[in-house]
């Protein structure tokens, strides 16, 4: 089976640069809070092994 794979270059000007950049930071933003998040979530479920009932 032959997989074929096509790779574009893309060349924005300024304006297209800097929407991109605030688009991948809102991104990142999002992606690095709902981690926060999940972390938070699961160290506030965590007990002691012999305070956990059995």
């Amino acid at each position: 089976m032959l997989t074929l794979t096509y790779r574009y270059r893309i060349y924005p000007d300024l304006p297209q640069e800097l929407q991109m950049i605030a688009g991948l930071e809102t991104c990142r933003k999002v992606y690095n809070y709902a981690v926060r998040e999940r972390k938070d979530w699961i160290n506030s479920r965590k007990c002691s092994v012999n305070a956990c009932s059995l």
